[in-house]
């Protein structure tokens, strides 16, 4: 019995449970600081999309989300982070036994399943640092290739590719960070087999937004993707 209803729009609501590295005031965008993965994901990726798999591996594996709906739906899960700070709320939060390591460098096991949401850029600062590091866009999509190439090495035939993504503008710049997975998959022999508009209309601060919005002519971004690949 599917949890989620399995349709091409989810609606996502405010967490439960919630936490900032630091507070967000009315005038900042909702991407500054800690952003909780959203369960109605977590939960349609591990009872759905990869309710057959043997294995969930997770680069980025974050504050543990992920690892309690695989936990949740009986799927071994292994989640890599470099934040200490994110292992230890894991753990107290979820009792996600994450491994704290440098996805750059860590050894992967062979599997058959993905789920993660991957740092965008510098738009967030995590404590270990890494891909957040990075000052150019272009630097930071070298890194997060190299990591989703070492991932995929070790990815067994017909695996599920599960990643939540969302584009982004930055002085004025459009940052097409969907497109770009979308590519770095399609090079490393995935195809692509799903795609979820995960609406945040409720959840983004997006009046912030119009402003802007309104005076360089394009839309204020309350969505991400879930792209589901399979090789």
């Amino acid at each position: 019995m599917f949890k989620t209803c399995p349709i091409s729009v989810v609606d996502l609501n405010k967490p439960k449970i919630k936490r900032r590295t630091n507070k967000i005031s009315a005038n900042q965008s909702s991407r500054q600081g800690y952003s909780p993965f959203p369960m109605e994901i977590a939960t349609l990726c591990a009872n759905f999309f990869l309710s057959k798999s043997s294995l969930v591996v997770d680069p980025f594996a974050g504050w543990g989300q992920r690892s309690f709906a695989c936990k949740s739906e009986e799927l071994p899960y292994i989640g890599y982070d470099k934040s200490p700070e994110a292992i230890e709320y894991a753990k107290n939060t979820f009792q996600a036994h994450n491994t704290l390591a440098d996805s750059l460098i860590a050894e992967f096991p062979y599997h058959d399943a993905l789920l993660t949401c991957p740092p965008y850029g510098n738009l967030e600062r995590y404590q270990g640092g890494g891909l957040s590091d990075c000052k150019h866009y272009d630097e930071f999509l070298i890194l997060y290739e190299e990591i989703l190439t070492r991932v995929a090495d070790k990815a067994l035939p017909d695996s599920t590719y599960c990643i939540m993504v969302g584009d982004w503008r930055k002085k004025g710049v459009y940052h097409n960070f969907s497109t770009d997975t979308e590519n770095i998959m399609l090079k490393l022999g995935f195809t692509i087999h799903d795609k979820v508009i995960c609406n945040q209309k409720k959840t983004a601060n997006w009046r912030i937004m119009l402003k802007n919005a309104k005076k360089f002519l394009y839309t204020a971004k309350v969505h991400q993707y879930l792209l589901v690949f399979k090789n």
